[in-house]
């Protein structure tokens, strides 16, 4: 069982994989031909029962029901998915359909089932790699995809194993949370942002190719917080976490390229637990874009300063 995706103005049906390069370079897994679709426009990536869609900073953009694709977005059966001019159907062959159901949109959105949500603390992480697009347009989009693959596996390895919960990848980032906020937790995600932002990362295979072929160098960074977030499902079948917090952590680890430090975190993650004092250092207190009042943040120390 799988998803296609199905074109509008033909009529072809194109079977998704695992993981799905769109665009219009030659070597791309699903290339078409359009002049409003970039040479790694999108991803669409199985996880599990759900495929979710990233917009790789595309010209001209990704949309799903005519609304922009801005962070990983979970396809649901009948979606209208439009790549430049190109616009298909997402036919989910895995998902329970009701019988009268059809591929209309508005009358899919009727189907969609409002679960209960819940508020907890939770610890969050945000990662992202440096300079994707800038390094991306110097690459083949095969090797887009194979530094992506890896870069995701390498995510999982990592967060998984410390128990994290990976809510979404979005193209070149990933986001990740633990419910609760424990001193034990704190330490785990302390160890994953290291793990993935360290010298060791980037001596997996791609990355090493890229240096050692390409004299290219890719880093990722890391923001980590503590925050209230709205965790649970938001529809059938979406699981997600949600709130200020979040949108906070993703705001800190922006921080990281003006500050040139590889893992910042926010006041709240260090409060209350003494020892992480020892392991981070004050980093100040910064404006970051939609706030109201700036963050402070704190830098984790044994990294050396990373040129951006």
């Amino acid at each position: 069982m799988g998803a296609t995706l199905k074109s509008v103005e033909k009529g072809q049906e194109i079977v998704l994989e695992d993981f799905n390069l769109i665009g219009r370079s030659p070597d791309a897994s699903i290339r078409l031909l359009d002049g409003g679709v970039s040479r790694q426009h999108a991803t669409i990536r199985r996880d599990g029962q759900l495929f979710w869609v990233s917009d790789l900073d595309s010209a001209n953009g990704s949309f799903v029901n005519d609304v922009a694709v801005t962070t990983a977005r979970a396809l649901r059966h009948g979606d209208r998915v439009q790549f430049g001019t190109s616009i298909f159907i997402f036919d989910s062959q895995d998902e329970e359909r009701p019988p009268s159901e059809s591929s209309n949109v508005s009358t899919q959105s009727l189907h969609t089932i409002a679960l209960p949500v819940k508020t907890v603390k939770a610890t969050l992480l945000v990662g992202d790699l440096r300079n994707f697009t800038s390094i991306s347009a110097q690459l083949s989009a095969e090797e887009v995809a194979a530094m992506l693959r890896e870069w995701y596996a390498q995510c999982e390895q990592v967060l998984k194993s410390r128990d994290a919960i990976i809510d979404k990848f979005i193209g070149d980032g990933v986001f990740a949370y633990w419910p609760g906020d424990d001193h034990t937790t704190r330490v785990r995600a302390t160890e994953a942002a290291k793990l993935l932002s360290g010298p060791e990362a980037g001596n997996s295979p791609k990355r090493k190719w890229l240096r050692e072929n390409m004299n290219l160098e890719v880093h990722c960074h890391v923001g980590l917080n503590i925050g209230d977030v709205a965790l649970g499902a938001m529809g059938r079948g979406v699981n997600t976490a949600v709130g200020e917090a979040v949108n906070v952590t993703f705001r800190i680890e922006s921080l990281t390229r003006k500050l040139q430090v590889p893992v910042l975190a926010g006041a709240p993650f260090l409060q209350g637990w003494p020892e992480g004092r020892q392991l981070y250092q004050n980093a100040g207190i910064h404006p970051v874009k939609g706030q109201p009042e700036p963050v402070e943040v704190y830098s984790l120390l044994d990294f050396p300063t990373v040129s951006l």
